[in-house]
C-alpha cells in the first residue's frame, strides 16, 4: 500500500517509504536499498498505470469511499503484490551491477555450454540472485502456515519474482579491427521492466479464484485449505471478486467511443477537440544535404472523458 501511495518524504531511512522496524534497520544497513527502493516505486507505480491506462482500474488503490483494494485479496491486489516483488528485484540487481549498492557486486555468472570459444563470458551481469534475496527479506516473503491469506499473497509475490527471472537475456558486445567482431565479450542483463509488467498483467487477466468453504477471506477466517500449494510460481491467485471501480473512472480520459461505454460505467463522456502543432513538409535547405527546414501544421484531435 506504501508503494502505490502518494509519494512523501520520510523521516525513517527508507526515505520515500515509511517502513516497517525490519525495514527501517535493513535501509539503515544496507547502503544504496533506499534508492533501490525508491526507484522500484517508480518502476511499479509508472508500468502499472501504462498497462491499466485505459481501464477501470488504473492502479488506483481506491475502490470506493474510504475502501482500497488491500482490504481483501482481489484481483487487483494479487496483481500489485506481484508487481512490487518484481520491481524490487529488478531495482536491486541493477543496483548492484551499476555499483549503486555496497553489499553487492556484478553477477558471477557462469560460461554457458553454448557459448562458443570466440565468446569470452565477462561483462558485469545484473545480479539476480542478489535482488531475489533482498526482495524476500524487505517484503517479508517468509511462509506463513498458521495465515492464508499471507500464504497467497506470498505466492503472489513469488510470481512477481519468477516474472523477472524469465527476463534475462544475454547481451554481447563486440572487439575487433573495424568492427569485425573477431571476439565478443557477453553477460546477462535484466530486461526493459515494461516486459514483465505486460507479463504480469497477462497473468492478472489469467488469474484463478479461489472460494473458501465459509465465503469468508478475513485473515481470521480464511481456511487452510485455500493456501496455494504450487512449487511453481506461474498463476496469481485471488479470493474476492473485484469491484466494480465505476466511482473512480469520472473525469478518466477513454481511447474511442467503444472504450468510453465499457470504462465510463454507462455515464456517458463528453468529447474535446485539441488542437496541436506539429512539422510537416520538411525539406532540404536550396535542396542541399544536410540542413533541414519544417513548416508547422495544425492537427485536430478528439478526446474523449468520462462524465
Amino acid at each position: 500500500m506504501a508503494v502505490f501511495s502518494p509519494m512523501v518524504k520520510s523521516p525513517g531511512p527508507c526515505k520515500f517509504l515509511s517502513g516497517t522496524r525490519k525495514q527501517n534497520h535493513q535501509c539503515r544497513r544496507d547502503i544504496g536499498l533506499p534508492e533501490a527502493i525508491k526507484e522500484a516505486r517508480r518502476l511499479a507505480v509508472t508500468h502499472c498505470e501504462e498497462q491499466f491506462r485505459y481501464d477501470r482500474w488504473n492502479c488506483s488503490i481506491e475502490t470506493r469511499g474510504k475502501r482500497n483494494i488491500f482490504k481483501k485479496v482481489y484481483r487487483e491486489t494479487a496483481f500489485v503484490h506481484a508487481l512490487t516483488a518484481a520491481a524490487i528485484t529488478h531495482a536491486v540487481a541493477r543496483a548492484c551491477a551499476e555499483g549503486r549498492m555496497t553489499k553487492c557486486q556484478c553477477a558471477s555468472e557462469r560460461k554457458p555450454e553454448a557459448t562458443r570459444l570466440a565468446f569470452r563470458w565477462g561483462g558485469c551481469s545484473d545480479n539476480l540472485k542478489h535482488g531475489k534475496r533482498v526482495a524476500r527479506n524487505f517484503l517479508e516473503l517468509q511462509p506463513r502456515n498458521g495465515d492464508p491469506v499471507a500464504e497467497m499473497l506470498r505466492h503472489d509475490s513469488e510470481v512477481g519474482i519468477s516474472a523477472i527471472t524469465s527476463a534475462m537475456t544475454d547481451r554481447c558486445k563486440c572487439h575487433g579491427v573495424s568492427g569485425s567482431c573477431s571476439m565478443k565479450t557477453c553477460w546477462r542483463r535484466l530486461g526493459d521492466f515494461n516486459t514483465t509488467a505486460a507479463l504480469l498483467r497477462t497473468k492478472y487477466h489469467l488469474a484463478i479464484r479461489k472460494i473458501p468453504v465459509n465465503n469468508k477471506t478475513s485473515r481470521r477466517s480464511a481456511p487452510r485449505d485455500f493456501r496455494p500449494r504450487e512449487t511453481i510460481y506461474d498463476q496469481l491467485y485471488y479470493f474476492e471478486t473485484s469491484p466494480t471501480f465505476c466511482s473512480v473512472t469520472r473525469g478518466r480520459r477513454c481511447l474511442h467511443p467503444d472504450n468510453c461505454a465499457t470504462l465510463c460505467c454507462g455515464r456517458g463522456y463528453t468529447t474535446k477537440v485539441i488542437k496541436t502543432l506539429e512539422k510537416c513538409r520538411c525539406r532540404f535547405t536550396n535542396g542541399r544535404c544536410c540542413q533541414v527546414v519544417c513548416d508547422y501544421c495544425e492537427k485536430y484531435e478528439d478526446r474523449y472523458y468520462c462524465k
